[in-house]
């Protein structure tokens, strides 16, 4: 009878090698009740549907419980490729390496990819990890692109917020966080804080974005490279986006600020001084002290 399930349904074989009794004597029962009897397909699935088995497992695990040993090493050593390609720096801690190979094998066998494999990967890592900690996962190549992002509205993400997102799991608040719904808090969080910029942010520009031709035009008058120029930590150049009662500055308005307000320090620009022995050379010469 085996032999027979084996020839006729070769994907359940499994059910019948050494180990397959963690898949429930159930399904092994089903089987041999469906040769014997000549079940049709649709009450084949009807009453494996009601195995313990079909109940307990999703379909992508099912698929994986039925490929022999050699796939599943083969899938588990590609899947394990991929994360450390795209995830290695979550595991450099000491025993990382197995659990990465853990976490692999796991993966491997729900049949993961796109944003559930990256939430699988950075819980496995906050769950199995050293720090157990937000930290964990914060300090991340991922969570430093977040960071980058949310940067652009001069929003600085918590720990907790950028573990609900890598993770999928709800933050302190209750709310699962994806990087959509992250960007949208910090541009509520900018048009709070800046709200004569609304238009422009609900258009879908970021602080960043509006602030670029006065980052362009304090980086010559104040011979500075725009690296330099930076609204998030340094909040004198936030000045530039203006008052509700004003709104955002000219770039004319802006230029003079600049060459005028001292705490920008335009008076130690090489141009400056240029100005200023200008200056004093045109007097000496109203004066007649040059000719």
């Amino acid at each position: 009878m085996v032999n027979k399930i084996r020839e006729l349904f070769p994907e359940w074989a499994v059910f019948f090698d050494d180990g397959g009794g963690e898949f429930g004597d159930d399904v092994r029962d089903l089987l041999i009740r469906a040769v014997e009897q000549g079940y049709t397909i649709e009450r084949f699935r009807r009453e494996f549907a009601q195995t313990e088995y079909a109940k307990n497992v999703s379909q992508a695990v099912d698929l994986w419980n039925r490929k022999t040993d050699g796939q599943r090493r083969d899938e588990t050593a590609t899947m394990v490729a991929n994360i450390r390609a795209g995830f290695g720096d979550a595991f450099s801690f000491e025993g990382g390496e197995a659990i990465l190979e853990q976490v692999g094998t796991q993966a491997a066998r729900q049949g993961l990819s796109g944003n559930r494999l990256k939430n699988f990967v950075y819980a496995e890592v906050l769950r199995l990890g050293p720090k157990k900690t937000p930290e964990a996962v914060a300090q991340t190549v991922d969570a430093e692109t977040i960071k980058n992002q949310l940067r652009e509205y001069g929003y600085t993400p918590s720990n907790d917020e950028l573990t609900s997102v890598l993770t999928g799991t709800a933050d302190r608040k209750g709310v699962v966080l994806n990087q959509d719904a992250l960007i949208a808090r910090a541009r509520n969080v900018a048009k709070g804080n800046y709200p004569q910029l609304t238009e422009q942010l609900d258009s879908g520009l970021s602080l960043d974005d509006i602030f670029k031709n006065y980052r362009s035009y304090a980086s010559r008058i104040l011979e500075l490279d725009e690296s330099q120029i930076d609204f998030v930590n340094d909040p004198k150049w936030s000045a530039a986006f203006g008052t509700k009662e004003t709104g955002p500055m000219s770039l004319s308005q802006w230029v003079t600020e600049l060459r005028s307000n001292d705490d920008y320090g335009w008076q130690f620009t090489q141009n400056a001084r240029d100005k200023a022995t200008n200056l004093v050379m045109q007097m000496e010469k109203a004066f007649g002290f040059r000719r």
